[in-house]
């Protein structure tokens, strides 16, 4: 586990090497401390002392408590921030392996998970870092303690080395129950997370279906399924803590019966016997410490199971060679055969598409139309047949080139909680007016321009500050501000109402004048003037032509038009 958090801590190593280093300093200073209560006592606090002697001693304490302030401020400090900082880079490191994995990954996992996954996991995994400089500095510690109260009196120290074996036996049980346990919590935790998130995304839901009870109960039991995973961990830690004190305790009741018979025989001094107290007081402290860190190991070992399963899953396969910049000649789809894994969504399904034309998909729903977006997109690798870019197969494309040919307006809005202008240009560059122009074509201007803060407006999580005719109007000028040779437009008009949707159309048709469009339509009226219309049913081609020839043959396609126009 600690090798995998290297790379992470390798840009902070200093820090973490000069918190060990710090640790051996700490722990010289407890045992110095430690020595100065023999003296004290047999002589500092003696009627023979002299005032040099106890100004002396005095001074020693004082100088050995001003040190312990920087030494004790940069251990901690620097393995804290060393941690944090590991920890941002660790996330990073989770959050890209996320963008990199295939599509149906997301369609599969839940979104809690996910987040639970970059969130708390990484975190818990990185507080290995901290657990491991503090199972070097608490041994340390009990190092010099034990050496002092081993130099105050040799044969009481015996005593500690009889309840070794049982420390040693519940550090064991203990951290192999925490680990177990633990894989459960980062679960219940992810199902908790995820619980939160469908909750608060679901508020609109929620209130129109009166549903507040209902999401309330859901809340309710994943937290109490957290909490109960929870409280075996807790149990395992707080009994372990107190267990150990209870044999200290033990041993220190021993070590009285046996000191008591050592001073009436004359074998030790109160100085020497006060100065053993000081040190085995102390030393439970560090044993104590030293159980809660080898917890939070076990804990992060779990939460490094859960990470490197992530880790470890395969990416996105992209196996492409060639890098277009343009789109030149055409788009061919030939026998394509599809299914999500179970049943056929595509079957034996071809198309051609000439640059410059403009093509429609139309069937009921569930035909494959959207499929076919997401296969020409590279969001699924291809079953069976080919897809051809200028005559050139699509898996011998890189994705990055492949996707920057097309542009997307999907039924599927999705803006960040940012600016307009932000969502429009997406962190690329572009001028004033290549954005006004955008705005201008794809009918957004003329609300934009209303705004208190124009571009600067902030439009609220996933668009909500705006109607969805705003929203889709916005994505359509992202689209246009891409410039890309290929535009997909995906029942983009599908959510609107009639006013929205005559609006949006007419922007989806002024930035497509000049391009090669894809559409899946569902208001059939919309593309008559298209090239050429495909008709899918049931993930089969049915019927295709352009509008006349298709009304002309009175089939599926005519009885879609008349569903179409009566709605």
């Amino acid at each position: 586990m600690l090798a995998h958090l290297l790379p992470f801590i390798a840009p902070f190593r200093a820090r973490v090497i000069g918190s060990i280093i710090f640790s051996f300093i700490l722990a010289g200073i407890g045992a110095a401390q430690v020595g100065l209560v023999q003296p004290l006592f047999d002589r500092g606090l003696s009627p023979e002392s002299t005032r040099e002697e106890v100004l002396w001693l005095a001074g020693k304490l004082l100088a050995l408590g001003i040190l312990n302030f920087p030494a004790r401020f940069f251990h901690f400090y620097w393995i804290r921030t060393a941690m944090e900082e590991a920890t941002c880079s660790l996330r990073t490191s989770v959050f890209s392996k996320m963008q990199r994995l295939p599509t149906s990954f997301y369609t599969r996992s839940k979104q809690g998970q996910m987040i639970s996954h970059i969130i708390n996991d990484t975190r818990i995994q990185a507080e290995a870092l901290k657990a491991f400089v503090d199972l070097v500095r608490e041994p340390l510690k009990a190092i010099a303690y034990l050496s002092m109260a081993f130099w105050a009196d040799w044969q009481l120290t015996l005593v500690i080395f009889v309840i070794a074996p049982f420390l040693a036996a519940i550090f064991q049980v203990s951290g192999k129950k925490v680990h177990r346990n633990q894989a459960d919590v980062q679960r219940e935790q992810g199902d908790f997370t995820h619980a939160v998130a469908e909750g608060i995304g679901a508020h609109k839901i929620t209130k129109a279906f009166n549903l507040q009870k209902f999401v309330t109960q859901r809340f309710t039991y994943f937290q109490d399924r957290f909490y109960q995973a929870q409280k075996k961990t807790m149990f395992v830690e707080e009994f372990a803590h107190p267990l150990v004190e209870v044999i200290g305790a033990c041993a220190f009741s021993a070590v009285i019966v046996f000191a008591h018979h050592r001073i009436q025989s004359g074998a030790t001094s109160i100085g020497d016997f006060v100065s053993f107290v000081a040190a085995l007081a102390l030393f439970m402290d560090p044993i104590r410490k030293f159980s809660q860190a080898n917890v939070k190991l076990s804990q992060a070992k779990a939460a490094h199971e859960r990470v490197m399963e992530l880790m470890n899953y395969e990416e996105e396969a992209d196996k492409g060679s060639l890098e277009p910049t343009k789109f030149e000649k055409s788009i061919e789809v030939k026998d394509l055969t599809f299914s999500y894994g179970e049943g056929e969504v595509l079957s034996h399904f071809s198309m051609h598409v000439n640059k410059g034309e403009k093509v429609a998909l139309v069937g009921l729903s569930g035909s494959g139309k959207s499929t076919l977006i997401n296969l020409l997109l590279g969001l699924y690798p291809v079953d069976h047949g080919t897809i051809l870019l200028d005559e050139k197969p699509i898996a011998d494309i890189k994705l990055n080139s492949l996707r920057g040919l097309f542009g997307l307006v999907s039924q599927d809005i999705f803006l960040f909680n940012d600016t307009i202008r932000g969502n429009l240009t997406l962190g690329k560059d572009f001028t004033e007016e290549q954005i006004s122009h955008a705005l201008k074509v794809s009918y957004a201007a003329e609300f934009v321009d209303k705004l208190p803060q124009g571009l600067e407006t902030i439009v609220g999580d996933r668009g909500t500050r705006l109607s969805g005719g705003q929203q889709q109007r916005l994505t359509i000028a992202r689209a246009f501000l891409q410039d890309t040779d290929v535009l997909l437009f995906d029942e983009a008009t599908s959510a609107l109402d009639n006013e929205s949707e005559k609006v949006v159309q007419k922007a989806l048709e002024s930035i497509a004048s000049q391009k090669t469009v894809v559409a899946v339509a569902h208001r059939l009226s919309t593309i008559q003037d298209y090239d050429r219309i495909y008709v899918l049913s049931q993930g089969r081609l049915v019927e295709q032509g352009n509008h006349s020839e298709l009304m002309a043959k009175a089939g599926e396609y005519a009885k879609l038009y008349d569903l179409s126009v009566k709605s």
